[in-house]
């Protein structure tokens, strides 16, 4: 099925715009980009690190492949190419040599539309040199290095002379480029293509970029999102991952197929000084949704005569992934909120009171709709709760639960991401509940708060109600203050001489608005008389765990917080386990093999057993669902989630 005129210069506008704004803001120098962008809008830091990985990686193979050809003749051809600046690029920084020839393919539409940018630009003119135009029989630009092509990639017979009467040779070694283009064909026809490469060229290489991994929620997210653009993915399904990807090449001609994750590829060709530059170039911190995409764009490059394995000279071979023993996907029951109410947030924070007659667990903070934005920081704190249980049955028959709004005091602003709300067993009058919100952030530029805040919660039947206990407590008494903070951890600890006049808060680690990773340990004590608090920090002594955030961290048999995973400074997913008692403030690790690494996750601890839930690590097929640890025993069982959206 053909694309229409509007959907291909709909791809490649929007493609084009993000690279420049992506260049604007200082992640890859391209000179040239500019001259295709009528406006160039601002886009998100997201999208930014997006397109950096996916320029860096497809820019990498193709200086790699120039420096294996160095000294002979050889082609590129770039299949959909776009208005891809790749050309101009390495012409003006001396990589392409004058037997290096360059074919670019595409729709008439887009053929058309770069052939006046590049007559109306000098400088992309200078690059390309002497040329002539729709000569031949063949419709767009032909140089003597430079071949600007309008064909039908579907239609090979008439590529191939299109080809050829630009001056294409079978003989001379040659790479194919694929950068997120034969995604958009039906599969039948993306795999002739491959096909009539590998029978057609001698020595040859085949460097595709593309999705992967569509049946995850990421995956399932992704899908939807070309989807909406009128450009689904047309052969994703029959070639999910990267081992179907591997095969897909093998079986179709070429003698050998490398598969790398976009993620894998921005590790090996960034230095750590440079990854640390380039997330911080903007404020950033939607870390999880950048190592997804990370993992759900692959880098192929399949090969075959002369140039088989050409590209392991440049490139890492990277062990398989750990194959953690994963049991069938968990079965669950949906529990639905009675009234109605939207619950879907994230970077939000909970913590449940038990009741007489039940429980009651908060909803504070986070990101996510409401009856008023389709997203937005949320200010309104929920309570869901199963009072009332025996009368409340959904419509399919399975369990509700109530979800009401909690009544807040108006002073009160708790529309923060990423903080925490933690439950003292200290009690207030009347038996209420108390709760510790400490840190979070607005925005990557603005934390929230560097001293706790907290609040008595009184459950009663018309609802609960949430109000400010410590807002006797000046400023002035508020020393030894620690930095702001936010992806941090917190838990109540209980001293092994129990006090009913004070409770220990433990917050360890989190990160700053300048990036900072932190790795102390903050002891807040809380007394009961008038809800003040004084903090101090824990010196760091020789066993100590590495500095993190987005980890998380339970009780263990009321004197021991237990830390699991996390980000460390390097930016990357964590996987150990570490056990910190109040009594002697000593750190210990638990060492257990088998476990997924995974950040951002939650963790309870039922008698002995820590249980692990979601999360996100980096690595292709194999995000993190629930594990189950056992505490004595150092052992674990990785679960798989159910796949939802």
């Amino acid at each position: 099925m053909k694309k229409s005129k509007a959907q291909v210069q709909g791809t490649n506008d929007f493609n084009t715009i993000s690279k420049c704004s992506m260049v604007k803001c200082g992640y890859f120098r391209d000179d040239y980009v500019s001259y295709f962008v009528t406006r160039c809008s601002r886009r998100t830091p997201l999208i930014h690190l997006g397109y950096y990985m996916r320029v860096l990686t497809v820019d990498y193979a193709l200086r790699s492949f120039l420096d294996s050809v160095l000294g002979q003749p050889a082609q590129i051809i770039s299949c959909g190419a776009g208005f891809d600046t790749s050309f101009f690029r390495l012409a003006t920084s001396g990589s392409v040599h004058p037997e290096i020839y360059f074919y670019e393919v595409d729709f008439t539409e887009v053929v058309d539309r770069k052939a006046e940018c590049i007559l109306d630009s000098k400088p992309l003119l200078d690059c390309i040199g002497s040329f002539e135009m729709n000569q031949n029989g063949v419709r767009g630009l032909v140089g003597s290095q430079y071949h600007l092509i309008a064909s039908d990639l579907q239609a090979l017979d008439k590529l191939e002379a299109n080809l050829i009467q630009a001056g294409l040779m079978f003989s001379l070694p040659t790479l194919l480029l694929s950068e997120c283009s034969i995604c958009y064909m039906d599969e039948a026809s993306s795999s002739l293509l491959i096909q009539w490469a590998a029978s057609k060229f001698e020595d040859a290489t085949f460097v595709t970029y593309e999705q992967i991994y569509p049946d995850d929620g990421f995956g399932i997210v992704m899908q939807k999102h070309f989807e909406s653009m009128n450009s689904p993915l047309l052969s994703l399904a029959q070639f999910p991952d990267l081992e179907s990807q591997e095969h897909r090449y093998v079986s179709r001609g070429w003698s050998s197929c490398g598969v790398w994750t976009a993620f894998e590829m921005f590790q090996q060709i960034a230095s750590p000084e440079e990854r640390w530059k380039i997330i911080n170039l903007e404020p950033f911190d939607e870390l999880e949704e950048w190592h997804l995409e990370g993992c759900h764009f692959g880098l192929m490059v399949a090969s075959k005569g002369s140039l088989t394995g050409w590209f392991l000279k440049f490139v890492d071979v990277l062990p398989p992934v750990d194959k953690c023993i994963k049991k069938p996907s968990i079965q669950w029951e949906l529990a639905e909120p009675s009234s109605g109410k939207n619950v879907s947030r994230f970077a939000q924070k909970t913590v449940k009171f038990q009741e007489k007659d039940g429980f009651n667990i908060l909803v504070v903070g986070g990101f996510g709709p409401s009856a008023k934005s389709l997203h937005g920081r949320r200010h309104e704190v929920l309570s869901i709760n199963d009072r009332d249980q025996h009368t409340d049955v959904s419509v399919t028959g399975g369990r509700t639960l109530r979800v009401e709004d909690v009544a807040l005091e108006s002073a009160v602003n708790l529309d923060m991401l990423h903080h925490t709300c933690t439950c003292l067993s200290l009690r207030g009058p009347d038996d209420t509940a108390r709760v510790m919100v400490y840190g979070g952030r607005y925005s990557p530029c603005s934390p929230v708060n560097v001293w706790p805040r907290i609040f008595s919660v009184l459950a009663h039947d018309v609802g609960t109600r949430m109000t400010v206990a410590d807002r006797h407590i000046a400023v002035t008494e508020r020393q030894n203050v620690p930095v702001s903070r936010w992806r941090h951890s917190a838990v109540c600890l209980k001293s092994s001489t129990p006090s009913a006049v004070q409770d220990y808060v433990v917050v360890f680690g989190g990160r700053t608005p300048d990036f900072k990773v932190l790795g102390d340990v903050v002891v807040w004590t809380v007394q009961a008389s008038d809800m003040t608090v004084s903090c101090k920090e824990v010196l760091n002594q020789k066993d100590w765990p590495r500095a993190r955030f987005s980890h998380s961290a339970s009780v263990w048999r009321k004197q021991t917080m237990v830390v699991s995973g996390g980000l460390g400074q390097d930016v990357l997913p964590l996987r150990d386990i570490w056990c910190f008692s109040l009594e002697g403030e000593m750190w210990s690790e638990l060492r257990v093999d088998g476990m997924l690494p995974r950040y951002s996750h939650t963790s309870a601890v039922c008698g002995d057993k820590m249980i692990l839930i979601g999360g996100v690590n980096t690595l292709p097929g194999s995000q993190p669902g629930v594990c189950v640890v056992d505490l004595n025993t150092a052992s674990c069982t990785e679960y798989a989630l159910p796949v939802s959206v």
